[in-house]
């Protein structure tokens, strides 16, 4: 028995996490199939698999993370091979520039890293292992291989129709091309610093565009066949009406990816050619940029810091699309962000949320508006 899974023992039962009689039935299993103690306490409904990774992670010495919502890059799907990932229980999630990030149920496996990189064939791309547990690898390599993954692969595999329907029921919804499709186009927007992707349906075609540096930037144009089923899985995954397509509609939705979770605000607007559906793409674990960081010149910056330093007043921050209102915003309150201080917004929505700072999301339906957002605010200190 490995070190790990003893210290994961320990740990297991010193925490309270599982009882006595619990790890005994578990050891048990495991002797008859020889599986993974963690899967097998997580199967058997014993303990959460957040506990197993978080503690199994601590003593490995490796991030750890789950696969249930991860969206792989499909570069990084093509470099390693179906059998390998089976064989050594990886799954690759992620390449960028050459750091190649992967899933693996023991990271620090000398062995299988060094079958990984002569697996690679390129001594430049450098290996990121994550620890994830085997249970989440199995499901992810069973759900993603097998599939076309590239936009152009998935055009045709859309253009004739023909989509393999043999897999399990649990991975059918992947085995539809327009899920792929989406989940491509979105993930290839983050990946390019995009703030916006607009999906634009004209008379014989579709437009995509995305917004990078404030400057929309034509990325490709689709068939207008497939227009219909871009809204349905856009409507789906943000949870908008599907029936609703004469009045405009707002929603929100988020994806895993490269290990981050990104949030989506959708919004769609009733068209001459159908519905426009523009997505605000909200990466928060980018963070609020500093004050200093903000490219103001010497002289905006000071008159800046001299009207936040007022008792009372109103600051407006106006300018195009993209150009950095709500990211200035930000900025300053968290300047002025203070123990000392009670400071409240009414956002729609809130983008980044704030320890400290009293944050009311708007909802017009329920009648949460601006208007009766302030007058609540002038009674809260």
């Amino acid at each position: 028995m490995s070190a790990t899974t003893n210290r994961l023992k320990e740990r297991l039962i010193r925490e309270g996490h599982v009882s006595d009689d619990q790890l005994q039935i578990a050891l048990i299993e495991q002797k008859k199939t020889g599986q993974n103690l963690g899967d097998i306490l997580v199967s058997m409904g014993f303990v959460s698999i957040e506990v197993v990774r978080e503690i199994v992670g601590s003593y490995v010495g490796y991030s750890s993370m789950s696969l249930k919502e991860v969206v792989p890059d499909p570069k990084a799907l093509l470099l390693v091979s179906e059998a390998f990932a089976h064989s050594y229980m990886v799954m690759p999630i992620s390449l960028k520039e050459q750091e190649f990030k992967i899933a693996m149920t023991n990271p620090s496996d000398i062995l299988v890293l060094d079958k990984l990189k002569r697996h690679l064939q390129n001594p430049n791309i450098q290996v990121t292992p994550v620890l994830v547990v085997e249970s989440e690898i199995q499901s992810a390599i069973d759900k993603y291989y097998g599939y076309e993954l590239s936009i152009e692969g998935i055009l045709k595999e859309l253009e004739t129709g023909k989509t393999d329907y043999s897999r399990s029921s649990s991975e059918s919804e992947y085995s539809q091309p327009m899920v792929r499709l989406v989940d491509n186009i979105l993930t290839d927007a983050v990946k390019r610093n995009a703030s916006d992707v607009h999906f634009e349906p004209e008379e014989d075609y579709i437009r995509i565009r995305y917004r990078i540096d404030g400057v929309l930037q034509q990325i490709r144009l689709l068939h207008k066949n497939f227009w219909s089923g871009l809204v349905v899985r856009l409507k789906v995954m943000s949870e908008l009406d599907l029936t609703e397509q004469r009045l405009p509609q707002d929603g929100n939705m988020s994806l895993i990816v490269h290990g981050r979770r990104i949030d989506f605000r959708i919004s769609s607007l009733p068209g001459s050619h159908g519905e426009n559906i523009v997505l605000r793409i909200l990466d928060r674990e980018k963070g609020i940029v500093p004050l200093d960081d903000l490219g103001l010149d010497s002289e905006s910056y000071a008159e800046l810091k001299l009207m936040m330093g007022r008792p009372t007043g109103i600051l407006l921050v106006t300018g195009p699309t993209g150009s950095g209102k709500t990211t200035t915003l930000y900025s300053i309150l968290n300047e002025l962000n203070d123990v000392g201080v009670n400071i409240m917004t009414l956002e729609d929505p809130v983008e980044y949320p704030m320890s400290l700072i009293r944050q009311t999301p708007i909802n017009d339906e329920i009648g949460m508006t601006f208007a009766a957002g302030i007058r609540s605010l002038m009674r809260q200190d």
